[in-house]
């Protein structure tokens, strides 16, 4: 991609203060998604559309907070822009493809050329996300923001799993998912679908017979009723078959949750850390909004509770990738520690491919952070000023984030009243 004299300036100029000074990250690097919320608009400091989601289909489900990893196709869709001095902006790959090195510091640019391998998002989820699974040793850390009371989400086998079993009776659901559109008229609106079926099958203790009438119109002949309606209340049977195989975590705000195989099941299978089965979100669309800490990577989908349109899914790469000991919801739930000579600052995580800190600062407790290394910073609660030994500031509000580069030594973390950032860096190898 050639460049223009201006714009080779502009990236000329931001190289040479980027390796010393903060990246400062645009706050809306915004997706819908049909599972997303509203709240998201509103921790990023925009307004919604009055009846967005009703009239769109869509929420806002994904905030892309650093992307710039080619090698990942949402963070190639999604990637981050950087706001520089003169109010202009360019793309984060952009410059790092400028100052990598300078950004990075030498090893990490070493190991990962102009790529970041972190993928945090901020995530606003109002229905039940797909059982999913990731490569080997690729973990996720869920930061809760914002939950609605009785807000959960599902993490972990609660017993121990027969794979054969499981397989069989998961590939037996798509099948007949896969028959109940073959029973409809060739044209139906697979969105208006789900509209019908999704509060169906989440309401536990109703049945499907309203759901089945509702969908009586669409069949493509009046015979087809019976094993339509059969099938919807197989397919609700395994809806909650699936979800009660998992553990069902409550979630509050100000809790941190990670996926991570529980370290007693790794020492006596040798297996890597990697993430547990998992499914956020919840049937009762209950909104929680949360800062997703994780590599990029693909992610395997096992099931997508019977979710139309249908979406590619991978049954045997999902539970190739999972755990299937049993496990419980306490071994999720971080405690943090403290870290030493940081009185600002609490480990959340100390990981093979994430290190994840929580900075809380107030008016009379300001913060100074001895930094030198590569690291993200997020703000996840009030705002605040970081201020470097040049005497630069740079506003953070909530939802905002922004990189401190490796040139960057030193830093002083203030506030007007209180505020809570996530840090993280990338542990060197």
């Amino acid at each position: 991609m050639s460049t223009s004299p201006a714009d080779r300036i502009s990236t000329d100029q931001a190289a040479a203060a980027a390796g010393s000074s903060f990246v400062v990250l645009k706050k809306n690097n915004l997706v819908e998604r049909p599972w997303g919320g509203l709240r998201m608009l509103d921790y990023k400091g925009s307004a919604p559309l009055p009846d967005q989601k009703k009239l769109t289909g869509n929420g806002v489900g994904e905030a892309f907070e650093v992307a710039a990893c080619a090698t990942d196709p949402e963070s190639n869709q999604y990637p981050s822009r950087v706001l520089l001095g003169d109010n202009t902006e360019m793309s984060l790959p952009q410059l790092l493809s400028a100052a990598g090195r300078e950004i990075l510091g030498k090893q990490l640019f070493d190991r990962c050329g102009g790529e970041i391998p972190l993928l945090p998002k901020t995530l606003d989820i109002q229905e039940l996300l797909s059982v999913q699974a990731h490569p080997p040793g690729n973990t996720e850390l869920y930061v809760i923001i914002d939950a609605e009371p009785g807000a959960t989400l599902r993490l972990g086998f609660r017993h121990t799993v027969d794979p054969d079993a499981l397989r069989s009776d998961l590939l037996a659901a798509r099948s007949q998912q896969e028959q109940l559109l073959t029973w409809l008229q060739p044209d139906v609106d697979q969105f208006e679908l789900q509209n019908i079926l999704a509060p169906s099958f989440a309401d536990r203790s109703g049945d499907t017979d309203t759901a089945a009438m509702q969908l009586s119109p669409l069949l493509r002949r009046r015979e087809d009723y019976a094993p339509a309606s059969l099938a919807l209340k197989q397919l609700k049977l395994m809806y909650w078959q699936i979800l009660d195989m998992m553990n069902e975590i409550p979630l509050h705000a100000g809790q941190v949750i990670y996926n991570a195989t529980p370290e007693r099941i790794c020492a006596a299978t040798g297996a890597p850390v990697s993430a547990e089965v998992h499914a956020l979100g919840n049937p009762q669309q209950l909104e929680v909004m949360m800062l997703e800490i994780r590599r990029p990577g693909v992610t395997y989908r096992a099931w997508d509770n019977v979710r139309f349109p249908l979406r590619e899914i991978d049954i045997d790469q999902t539970l190739k990738a999972l755990n299937l000991s049993g496990t419980n919801p306490a071994e999720f739930e971080v405690k943090p520690k403290p870290v030493n000579g940081e009185p600002n600052a609490m480990r959340l995580v100390a990981g093979d491919h994430f290190i994840v800190d929580r900075l809380s600062v107030t008016t009379s407790n300001a913060a100074t952070v001895t930094a030198g290394y590569f690291h993200t910073l997020h703000c996840v609660s009030g705002d605040c000023r970081l201020t470097d030994t040049a005497g630069n500031a740079v506003l953070l509000t909530r939802g905002s984030s922004v990189i401190a580069p490796a040139g960057l030594r030193e830093y002083r973390v203030s506030t007007a009243s209180s505020a809570e950032l996530i840090r993280v860096q990338i542990p060197p190898q």
